[in-house]
């Protein structure tokens, strides 16, 4: 049951809402001012560590990514189908991963020309562990061809060892449905992830 707080937050930004779909020409000003430190608050709270060497204002442009994309298209939000605030917090998460996924390949490559000038162990030793990484993140753009974004996010859920079935279902945005059917949804989901995994011979997470 939402609270007081909660129920008048949904209202303000449903109102705003309309208004960004009435063509108001502040209606984006004032939404931004309204939902913009909220939502980066609840992305450090959900990823409090983001490693070392990423910018740590990568909070702030997941942020801005996600509230840019959805006052491109406000349409695409269903208010049928989740609360307003609930709908911005999956796609700045779901921003916040791909920044960090980004960044993770930046990483490998900073990593590779690092070893190469100063390491002074083997350089086959090197050249297998940058050899690694690059087949990683080659082998995870080749398992996620053809999936939805949802989907990629909930293959990427498996791979960090996620396994809960409420992760599953809010980056599958089917939270609004009956806990079985969301049980039901997130196994067929993660049953055809498996068999995508399974057909290259590889264990399944």
């Amino acid at each position: 049951m939402e609270s007081p707080h909660q129920s008048d937050l949904n209202t303000e930004l449903l109102s705003l809402h309309q208004r960004l779909l009435d063509d108001d020409p502040v209606a984006t000003v004032d939404f931004f001012e309204m939902t913009v430190l909220a939502l980066e608050r609840y992305l450090r709270y959900q990823f409090p560590s983001i490693g070392p060497g990423v910018d740590p204002d990568i909070y702030i442009l997941a942020t801005h990514d996600a509230l840019t994309d959805y006052f491109k298209n406000p349409r695409k939000y269903d208010p049928a189908r989740s609360g307003l605030m609930t709908y911005l917090r999956l796609a700045a998460k779901r921003d916040l991963q791909n920044l960090l996924r980004k960044e993770s390949r930046h990483a490998i490559g900073r990593t590779s020309l690092d070893s190469v000038e100063f390491d002074t162990s083997d350089g086959n030793d090197v050249a297998e562990m940058v050899a690694d990484g690059i087949d990683a993140l080659r082998l995870s753009d080749e398992m996620t061809q053809g999936m939805t974004t949802t989907e990629r996010d909930v293959f990427f859920l498996m791979v960090e060892g996620e396994r809960s079935t409420q992760a599953a279902a809010a980056a599958l945005n089917i939270e609004h449905l009956p806990v079985r059917d969301q049980v039901r949804e997130v196994k067929r989901v993660k049953d055809r992830i498996k068999k995508r995994i399974q057909r290259r011979g590889l264990p399944a997470p």
